[in-house]
């Protein structure tokens, strides 16, 4: 009998949205003892934020030549994540990739969404991959974002209201933790949230997550020690928003999938 193949090596793709709890949720993942945490990668975005940087600098899985070769262009996303999880394995860690998914649903003001996980599908083919999702309420997600400078006004509600909606179609078939709900009670969502990334759930985070801050985000909240993780204020939309998120079918798909109220 030929050989079988050889087993593909597994990754942890946690994908999420802007604005949805992901760095509050990923400082409480990345401080657990058996992950390595990339925050916000993409194979569209390694000249904003660089896998490369974050695996040398915070894991130590890189050394300063091979940064070099990565920044050459001579090495591929997909090899780049190939050595990284290797070395993460041979520390005792399990590579987990807090993907930068809003390249590919929202996509402003970097690049047009595909709509579609480019991430799942690049490494599809390479990793055994256990994808898992993070999602917010999509009007509370919506007043966020509009907070920041950078999507201020620059975005069109039809493309993000389609973006959603796609992403929760993904959500729904991948499995999902809504923010909400981790907020509510952080252990059990977190725990639920491992256990569907195939990683292994670390009770102990709780000693760590204050000053956690191997991660991307709001800098703000990055620069110092938080407090005790609680339910957000709901977000209230202006009138003109509200009507045309009520009128769409997007918003209304995007809520039912996720098991959201539309009000």
């Amino acid at each position: 009998m030929p050989p079988s193949p050889p087993t593909p090596p597994h990754l942890a793709l946690w994908l999420n949205l802007a604005r949805s709890g992901g760095t509050l949720i990923s400082r409480c993942l990345g401080c657990m003892e058996g992950v390595a945490l990339l925050s916000e990668v993409h194979p569209l975005g390694v000249r904003m934020i660089d896998p490369a940087e974050q695996a040398m600098r915070w894991h130590g899985l890189l050394k300063p030549a091979e940064i070099s070769t990565w920044r050459s262009g001579r090495g591929r996303y997909d090899e780049l994540m190939l050595l990284l999880a290797k070395r993460a394995r041979d520390t005792g860690k399990a590579l987990l990739i807090r993907d930068w998914s809003h390249l590919d649903f929202l996509g402003t003001p970097f690049t047009e969404p595909g709509f579609t996980s480019r991430s799942s599908q690049l490494l599809g083919s390479r990793f055994a991959i256990s994808r898992f999702a993070t999602v917010r309420h999509p009007a509370d997600q919506w007043v966020s974002q509009q907070r920041l400078d950078m999507l201020r006004g620059r975005v069109d509600p039809a493309v993000y209201l389609r973006g959603c909606r796609a992403f929760a179609e993904l959500a729904t078939d991948v499995g999902f933790v809504r923010y909400e709900d981790f907020t509510l009670d952080p252990d059990a969502e977190l725990a639920s949230l491992c256990e569907g990334l195939g990683v292994v759930y670390d009770p102990t985070w709780h000693d760590r997550y204050r000053t956690y801050a191997n991660t991307t985000g709001d800098e703000a909240t990055l620069a110092k020690a938080i407090g005790e993780i609680r339910p957000a204020a709901r977000r209230t939309l202006d009138p003109t928003t509200r009507e045309f998120f009520e009128a769409s079918d997007d918003y209304a798909q995007t809520c039912r999938l996720l098991g959201y109220a539309q009000a």
